[in-house]
């Protein structure tokens, strides 16, 4: 009689029916255990690409809905899912000191709320190509206010400004023009002219 033989077959490794290269053994684990929730260490792999220490052969792409960009050594909270892993929020920095960047994509971040307040107890700067303010009342309160442009253009109804001490104004060229009346009242007056001047009207009044 006969030996009866079994044959078994064995599974090999999975394949990408696009690259026809084996899959690693962290895409297959992904692939087959379905979403899950992770937490990790943020690192670099040999090419530079961010990615979590337990799973470097992922990439980390960072989540829509995490605003704060993780960065190496940093502590996160990571969805696996399909083969691809997403950042979803930054639990912990490895550098508590360092700045937040906070990054919208290449989207428009808006934020809506009825009451806003931006504090930098050291400073606050804003870098960008156009920068508009629309607002029924606007306040500036400052102890020194500098203001540097090529051109400056102010448009109002009526325009009232109080000096307590001096007002000085330097310029090449100084042309007032006013279409109705001007008047210029002070206590002690002068006019200097170191070349010519001229007083010239309909009627002149001295005295």
């Amino acid at each position: 009689m006969s030996d009866i033989i079994h044959i078994t077959s064995v599974k090999n490794r999975s394949y990408d029916a696009t690259l026809n290269e084996p899959l690693s053994f962290f895409q297959e684990l992904a692939q087959e255990s379905g979403p899950r929730l992770i937490t990790g260490r943020m690192c670099l792999d040999e090419q530079g690409i961010p990615c979590v220490e337990e799973y470097p052969h992922l990439p980390a792409l960072v989540a829509a809905s995490c605003l704060l960009v993780p960065v190496s050594g940093d502590v996160v909270s990571a969805v696996v899912n399909d083969g691809k892993l997403y950042v979803t929020a930054v639990l912990l920095r490895e550098d508590s000191g360092a700045p937040l960047i906070f990054s919208g994509g290449n989207v428009p971040l808006h934020i809506v709320a009825p009451s806003l307040m931006l504090q930098g107890t050291d400073r606050v700067e804003i870098h960008t190509q156009q920068l508009s303010l629309l607002s029924r009342t606007s306040k500036w309160v400052s102890e020194t206010l500098h203001q540097v442009t090529r051109s400056l253009f102010v448009r109002a109804t009526n325009a009232h400004r109080k000096v307590e001490y001096t007002d000085e104004v330097e310029a090449r060229h100084i042309s007032q023009r006013a279409e109705h009346s001007l008047a210029v009242n002070a206590r002690v007056g002068s006019i200097n002219a170191s070349a010519v001047l001229k007083i010239d009207g309909g009627q002149v009044h001295m005295g």
